[in-house]
């Protein structure tokens, strides 16, 4: 994760040309491990995911407003690099040692998530409405199981990576949404709980898409 996401820095310099390599790069990893290393489940849940985000992506930056990259389009390597953060974040939850009370550690990440949304809510010098939606989001999402188990990880993955990413200045965050109503903090608390609803939606949708995928094989001809 660290290495594709220094990766990116380096090559967002090169424009175009430098993206179908990154991408490449990164598909390439991806592809390797899980071919090695997962079940036939958490493949589909990637590559959802890399769906689901590539979509976020062009309706938050052409259609909302909520943010811009440093080259003015959308990279090419985005649905590969998402794809790479989801995988870390389900390496990561499985990876917790067993005697890790798990209800501590969403305690944790909630209070962190909440603190930081309050703060932006009432101290920040960008005012951030976005951010206590998307934790009252959150929230929500604790009463699936799944979600609430990777929450943790999410924090723990998304929230350094989206910090180099502004830092470096790939994403440049807007102060309003395209509409006025919402406002943005430059480095909003509201990616985790957008990264959570995103692979909550790709665990529900994982069992349709690997029935329908069954259902039309089984139509196939055998060879």
């Amino acid at each position: 994760m660290t290495v594709c996401s220094a990766a990116v820095g380096l090559v967002d310099p090169l424009g175009p040309r430098g993206q179908p390599a990154l991408a490449l790069g990164i598909g390439a990893v991806v592809a390797g491990w899980l071919a090695v290393r997962e079940n036939v489940l958490v493949r589909t849940q990637v590559l959802v995911v890399a769906l689901i985000t590539s979509v976020v992506e062009v309706a938050a930056t052409r259609w909302l407003s909520l943010w811009d990259y440093r080259l003015g389009n959308l990279p090419v390597y985005l649905p590969a690099l998402h794809a790479v953060i989801f995988l870390t974040v389900v390496v990561v939850a499985r990876s917790l040692p067993p005697w890790l009370p798990r209800r501590l550690l969403l305690g944790c990440a909630l209070a962190g998530v909440g603190l930081w949304a309050g703060w932006q809510l009432l101290l920040s010098e960008r005012t951030d409405t976005v951010g206590v939606l998307w934790f009252l989001v959150l929230l929500a999402l604790c009463r699936h199981r799944e979600t609430a188990d990777r929450i943790p990880a999410i924090v723990v993955v998304t929230v350094p990576h989206d910090v180099m990413a502004t830092g470096t200045g790939m994403v440049a965050y807007r102060s309003h949404d395209v509409t006025g109503l919402l406002s943005v903090a430059a480095q909003p608390s509201a990616i985790v709980g957008g990264y959570a609803l995103i692979y909550y939606f790709a665990s529900l949708m994982v069992p349709t898409v690997l029935s329908l995928w069954r259902r039309c094989t089984s139509r196939l001809p055998a060879s």
